[in-house]
């Protein structure tokens, strides 16, 4: 603070009446322009000595300051913050997060008036909210571009709010930390989610973040005096922990939760500063207070045998028989479809004829109920990972993925590792590409053998929005089983379902809305039409696959389950069934199974399954298998939590600290690509050839490598025909094709052929 300053601060009645010069003084003792900058005024030699004592005045260092506290806002502005207590940082500080939280809170709610409502329903987790942003304008005080600190600091947090208002209009999960491990992933589907002005209209907002911060830096002057870090240093630090502790009491009372079992009610119940720290903060599954290795071991033999597996009912010992399924076991066929669900839970909405024939009637004639995921609208990995694990998803940190985290680097018991004991194949279909959400690395921790990505798939068809349709999985299952001469179980994870929905009528010949209630807007209702004919043409998968497996000669079973509602930011109110964090699971059989009708999570789906089949190998799986429907689960889920953290994060007590997994070594796809032939054109002119390769099993996916070099510019006519319009080569150059992930790393490569020009070539 400067001397001047600390003079107003002291002697604010000086002030005051030194503002009140009249219009005649301030215009003579105006300071010109090179005054105020030090420099030497050009004009009348002769000014008069009033003239020169306010030159001198000109020429002190608060005189450009002293000009500025007498014009308006700025005056104004000015006083203020220089009276007690706004003159305090603490005051500043708790003043610009107050604001900056009351900005960030419109921004998530999409309503002023709804974050000052929450502002005064709720003021101490407002506080809390106000108190994390505080944390991060505290370190301002320690340079003296303080006032470029504050902004830079405010800038960061209207950023998230930006970002998160952006992305709250595309799905129902706030933004989060998380996300970021999502970018790749993010870049793929990017426009299917936004057009290309939206696109470039990101762009600007990033610009323009990056233009406030430089604008900030110039403009926000350095104050005149050095820091006194004997006293910004420990405020500094007061501030930081001070609020640090008040945030962790907050936690430890219970006003703020620990864990979000559903992070969008989780942004509106406890504010988006604090749940976003939270999603960089909270990783993996905290230890248990009570983790040690004679506590899992006692979990471990209150595990029920096979011959006390409760029934629905809750009593023990009266689990369902196993039927008898002639010494053979049965394929497991699992298809997790892309945010599918019966719109018939939609309330206010009817159809011209039923969308989904086949799933309403296994619904009604088979085993099946109502599942239990943890996310709407987005999320499809962590359904995943929960049906393929039995871990619980509301045991991870804020808004994580352990497909972008601890399952890149862990192996864990999984359906596919329990199935292999007992001598299954076990395979994993999807019609996406192999690396969205890290897959092609966490299919080989969770035991998978191969993985059939879209990149190794012939014949794609896609819908008016570029997903591939579900229609290239019937082939794709039906190879999955003819791949092993044993059984097999087959993973598969559609997407034609996916968003973002259109805002206009884009289909021609499709299902129609009828009685369509007024609450629902046109975009709204276009987005559902597109949205239930998608569903109409999954339905059909399903009916094909039925009438396959009918009369098959090999016991099957089919396992049909949503991963996440919709993204049309549907309300509970808007549901005539279950909740919003509910989709629908069947499981069919070609043979005789006792149906049974009740709800389950997606991490029970799986133990459920096999339990029925009689198979109770699986340390979480015997979990669920003895817990599950007891009327007593107190224990339960703690226990669940327990062995989860065990053996992703403990010390494996559960096997003596060796973890009897072993990470499988991926194969992609089901059919070789190979190359037979090639045939080149020479041109005189360019030096260069024209390269045709024949082969089989070419997709869309295709390159031609050049000793090992990557040629983005392949054209690919056919499945057995591929080619280069105009490429170098000479003799002994090694010719191959792959399915790249990316330019470092192939799914699959051919075998080599070697260029000779004079048996292949042709000059002209």
């Amino acid at each position: 603070m400067s001397e001047t300053e600390k003079k107003i601060i002291e002697n604010p009645e000086a002030e005051e009446k030194d503002a009140k010069l009249t219009e005649e003084e301030t215009s003579e003792a105006k300071p010109t322009e090179a005054e105020v900058s030090g420099t030497k005024p050009i004009g009348n030699d002769n000014a008069s000595g009033a003239n020169n004592a306010e030159t001198d005045r000109a020429e002190q260092p608060s005189a450009e300051d002293d000009e500025k506290k007498r014009n308006g806002f700025s005056a104004a502005f000015h006083r203020i913050i220089h009276k007690k207590p706004f003159c305090y940082s603490i005051v500043q500080i708790m003043i610009l997060a107050i604001v900056m939280n009351l900005i960030t809170d419109s921004f998530s709610r999409f309503s002023v008036l709804k974050a000052f409502a929450f502002m005064f329903m709720h003021p101490l987790i407002f506080l809390v909210n106000a108190m994390i942003i505080a944390i991060f304008l505290a370190p301002a005080i320690l340079f003296r571009r303080r006032g470029f600190f504050y902004a830079f600091g405010c800038i960061l947090w209207l950023a998230v709010a930006v970002i998160d208002f952006v992305v709250l209009h595309n799905r129902v999960t706030p933004f989060n930390a998380n996300d970021f491990r999502m970018l790749d992933d993010a870049w793929n589907v990017l426009f299917k989610y936004y057009n290309l002005f939206q696109v470039i209209g990101l762009g600007l907002l990033i610009l323009i973040g990056v233009l406030l911060v430089v604008v900030a830096f110039i403009k926000f002057p350095k104050q005149s005096e050095p820091v006194q870090y004997r006293y910004a240093l420990p405020l500094c630090l007061s501030i930081i922990f001070g609020c640090m502790l008040l945030c962790i009491g907050s936690r430890r009372v219970g006003l703020m939760a620990k864990t979000f079992p559903n992070i969008a009610n989780a942004y509106h119940d406890y504010g988006l500063p604090y749940c976003f720290v939270c999603s960089i903060l909270d990783k993996g599954i905290d230890k248990p207070s009570d983790y040690s290795r004679d506590r899992v071991k006692k979990v471990v033999e209150q595990i029920s045998s096979p011959s006390t597996t409760p029934s629905p009912s809750g009593e023990p010992g009266t689990v369902t028989p196993t039927p008898a399924l002639n010494a053979k076991n049965p394929n497991i066929i699992f298809i997790q479809l892309e945010s599918f669900f019966d719109p018939k839970r939609i309330r206010g909405l009817d159809f011209a004829t039923d969308p989904i024939p086949t799933f309403t009637y296994l619904r009604k004639n088979y085993t099946s109920g109502l599942l239990g995921v943890p996310s709407i609208s987005a999320g499809t990995s962590n359904t995943e990972f929960e049906v393929l694990t039995g871990m619980n998803m509301a045991d991870f940190g804020t808004g994580e993925y352990p497909y972008k985290t601890i399952l890149r680097e862990k192996t864990c018991e999984s359906i596919a590792f329990n199935l292999k004991e007992l001598g299954y194949g076990a395979h994993a279909i999807h019609n996406n590409t192999a690396a969205f959400y890290s897959r092609h690395i966490v299919y080989s921790n969770l035991g998978f053998d191969d993985f059939d990505t879209i990149e190794m798939m012939e014949n794609i068809e896609r819908n008016e929005l570029g997903w591939a349709r579900d229609a290239v999985l019937y082939d794709e299952i039906l190879v999955a089983l003819d791949t092993t001469p044993g059984t097999d179980l087959v993973f598969t994870v559609s997407v034609q379902g996916h968003g973002k929905y259109p805002d206009e009528d884009i289909l021609e010949n499709a299902i129609e809305l009828t009685d369509v209630m007024d609450a629902y807007g046109d975009s709204t209702i276009n987005g559902l039409k597109y949205y239930i004919n998608q569903l109409h043409e999954m339905d059909n998968l399903i009916a094909r696959l039925i009438e396959k497996f009918q009369n098959s000669e090999e016991p099957t079973v089919l396992v049909l389950y949503g991963d996440h509602l919709p993204g049309f930011n549907f309300k509970q109110e808007n549901l005539n069934e279950g909740t919003l964090l509910q989709t629908e699971y069947v499981i069919w059989t070609n043979f005789d199974l006792a149906v049974e009708h009740h709800d389950l999570e997606a991490y029970q789906l799986s133990a459920y399954l096999l339990n029925r089949l009689g198979f109770h190998n699986g340390m979480i799986t015997k979990l669920h298998q003895s817990h599950m429907f007891l009327a007593d689960q107190s224990d339960y889920l703690h226990n669940l939590s327990l062995l989860s953290y065990d053996m992703l994060y403990g010390e494996q007590f559960l096997w003596d600290g060796e973890i009897p997994y072993e990470a499988t070594k991926l194969t992609f796809g089901f059919h070789p690509v190979t190359l037979s032939s090639y045939h080149t054109i020479y041109s005189l002119a360019n030096d260069t050839y024209y390269l045709q390769l024949f082969g089989e099993h070419f997709t869309p996916y295709t390159d031609i490598y050049i000793n090992g070099t990557r040629h983005r510019e392949t054209i690919v006519v056919s499945d057995t025909e591929i080619f280069l319009p105009a490429i170098s080569l000479k003799e002994g150059d090694v010719i191959s094709v792959a399915m790249p992930i990316d330019d470092t790393m192939t799914l699959r490569e051919s075998n080599p052929l070697v260029f000779t020009p004079e048996d292949y070539s042709e000059t002209k």
